[in-house]
């Protein structure tokens, strides 16, 4: 998990805010079939400052920087699914068994130097 407190991830990768893209009517549909399901919806985090008009993502970064998934969301509820998520950690484990035959010219390439020393 990484801490971007700064957005830098956020910036670097294109993410931006946008309020018709954020509540658009599938997502009013989505939170208004989640309560109707019974569902609580997400609350603010306290001593957090947020921005609820922020794009999401998501991503895999390796221990290096280098980006093994990188999936910008469309609305809220665009998510990547499990499958490829494993599958993208499961490419992190191959490469790191053949680290010398990675390509440091590949789409995967170190974006964000910077931001690894957030990852926990």
């Amino acid at each position: 998990m990484l801490l971007d407190t700064d957005r830098k991830l956020y910036c670097a990768v294109g993410l931006g805010r946008s309020v018709s893209k954020v509540w658009n009517i599938q997502t009013l549909i989505y939170y208004a079939e989640q309560k109707a399901a019974g569902r609580t919806l997400p609350k603010k985090f306290e001593n957090v400052e947020d921005d609820p008009h922020q794009m999401g993502g998501d991503f895999i970064i390796d221990k290096d920087g280098n980006m093994a998934l990188i999936h910008c969301s469309t609305s809220p509820t665009d998510r990547p699914c499990v499958d490829e998520l494993l599958k993208a950690l499961q490419g992190l484990k191959k490469r790191s068994r053949f680290a010398s035959t990675v390509d440091e010219a590949s789409p995967r390439k170190r974006m964000c130097p910077d931001l690894t020393n957030n990852l926990l």
